[in-house]
């Protein structure tokens, strides 16, 4: 039987939390997770902060992947079109999916912008992680987002996102997983 192997790809902002639900989600699905760093590579040379978040990154990903028991094989990658070279990396790893992460309308391990890219031509199937907003939300923000919700919902929106009491559990769990096959282009 063939393993799923499963790209992680990162340009920015270490997020522990959406690292530990790929690597649990890799776990759960028998999956080889490829976390890729890739580091935007101007004419000038990278900056230093960019390759030090990749180290950190990758060296993350190792941590949880051990101890999660997952098998994984690291990347870091120089490079002027992450879209690209997210393609080509697919194919060079023989990946079957590319690892997308979002939590409170915001996309994690990658730029907004990077991940619509993704989303509008992907070069696999993609498995889509939403995560619950964090929680300790401000008295402000929670009665905001409460009135959003009640405004949306008197406009005939459906599913406006909703806000943890203080009363619930603090048992995060990711609110969706899918993965989608597309054909390859």
């Amino acid at each position: 039987m063939k393993t799923s192997r499963w790209l992680l790809p990162f340009t920015f902002g270490v997020d522990m939390r959406s690292i530990e639900y790929a690597v649990r989600l890799a776990e759960s699905a028998g999956a080889t997770l490829v976390p890729v760093s890739l580091i935007s590579a101007p004419p000038k040379g990278a900056r230093l902060e960019h390759i030090q978040q990749s180290k950190d990154f990758l060296e993350a990903v190792q941590h949880k992947a051990e101890r999660f028991q997952v098998p994984v094989e690291r990347y870091e990658v120089f490079t002027t079109d992450v879209q690209q070279s997210i393609t080509t990396l697919v194919h060079d790893t023989r990946c079957d999916g590319i690892v997308l992460v979002t939590s409170g309308g915001h996309t994690r391990l990658l730029q907004d912008e990077e991940v619509k890219r993704v989303l509008i031509a992907p070069p696999a199937a993609l498995v889509l992680i939403r995560l619950s907003p964090p929680v300790g939300l401000t008295p402000a923000l929670r009665f905001s987002a409460r009135f959003l919700s009640w405004w949306r919902g008197l406009w005939g929106r459906q599913d406006a996102a909703q806000v943890q009491d203080e009363g619930a559990p603090d048992v995060e769990e990711p609110l969706w997983i899918r993965t989608e096959q597309h054909p390859l282009g």
